[in-house]
């Protein structure tokens, strides 16, 4: 038996960090096509849950970061967490032709030089990608990584309990936060 029993740990961190100079945000055609082929063709569910609901495309490496960063340390970076291995994949409702491109990209070109290239590009659903408390953009990446790789059965903690007792702290927040402004209205979690 470990002597720290299992618990909740609520973090705080203020996050500054550098934008290059970039173009406007527009869609481009590669990411459009990229997006319509892993998602709609090859049918490719969120990387976490597996869900075919409310998939949007996430940029790895963010787009607006782009302009700063060493494609070859990407590459390598992207190579290591491996996004697209045979477990993902054979998520997808077309495996094969999936993996095909994959290989054919990286055959024509080593290097990812875009972040619009389909390497860089992941699929999630909506609560994986946006949602407070369990979206890969409201969270640090350590704690969300972690929290992708807990088992959805047969966990100590499942994937459904952490995102009830998240759920549960947010509205603990929510009071206190009523109570430190003197609008504090009490109910029942």
């Amino acid at each position: 038996m470990p002597d720290i029993i299992e618990h909740l740990k609520k973090g705080t961190f203020e996050e500054q960090y550098w934008i290059p100079a970039h173009n406007d945000r527009r869609e481009s055609s590669l990411f459009r096509s990229n997006k319509k082929f892993i998602r709609d063709e090859c049918g490719s569910p969120c990387w976490v849950c597996g869900s075919l609901e409310q998939r949007e495309v996430h940029h790895i490496f963010e787009w607006s970061l782009w302009n700063a960063l060493d494609a070859t340390k990407v590459t390598n970076i992207l190579n290591a967490i491996e996004f697209y291995d045979d477990d993902y994949t054979s998520k997808a409702t077309e495996a094969d032709k999936l993996r095909a491109e994959i290989r054919r990209v990286t055959a024509e070109k080593p290097i990812v030089d875009t972040p619009d290239d389909i390497r860089n590009l992941v699929v999630f659903c909506r609560k994986h990608h946006r949602l407070k408390h369990t979206g890969i953009h409201t969270m640090t990446f350590p704690i969300w990584l972690s929290m992708a790789a807990t088992p959805i059965k047969n966990a100590i903690l499942s994937r459904e309990q952490m995102l009830a007792a998240m759920e549960r702290i947010r509205h603990i927040d929510e009071e206190l936060a009523a109570l430190a402004e003197n609008n504090y209205t009490p109910h029942r979690l």
